[in-house]
């Protein structure tokens, strides 16, 4: 796969964990808990992205400018942080998770952020 094209995969996938982290922390508010297999399933596939962010770095970084680097750099560090958010809350009860939506939404808002970065180096390079 070419530079360019990582560089595009890895963005489409963060932006799409963006979607699943913004729909899990929207269920959870409305509901007050989730239930342990979807904030695993949601954990396992956050470290997932981690691990092809960490494998496609080193040839990522001859094709990012330092800035777009760096906020490759923030979203995946957001993406790690909602990982671990999820980690959290198990405490009474084995099938259900109380989740700290407070931190999840900060995940989120900075995952968002850096994302929106991205999105905009693209569009100025597209036009």
């Amino acid at each position: 796969m070419s530079r360019g094209l990582l560089r595009r995969d890895l963005l489409q996938k963060m932006i799409v964990a963006k979607h699943d982290v913004a729909a899990y922390l929207s269920l959870r508010r409305a509901k007050g808990y989730m239930s342990v297999s979807e904030s695993e399933h949601l954990r396992d596939s956050l470290f997932e992205l981690c691990n092809v962010y960490h494998e496609s770095a080193p040839r990522l970084q001859d094709v990012l400018a330092a800035d777009e680097a760096a906020a490759f750099k923030q979203a995946n560090a957001a993406l790690s942080a909602a990982a671990i958010a999820l980690m959290t809350g198990r405490h009474d009860c084995p099938h259900y998770i109380a989740i700290d939506a407070d931190k999840l939404a900060s995940c989120h808002d900075r995952l968002s952020s850096s994302l929106h970065f991205l999105l905009s180096l693209e569009l100025a390079v597209e036009s």
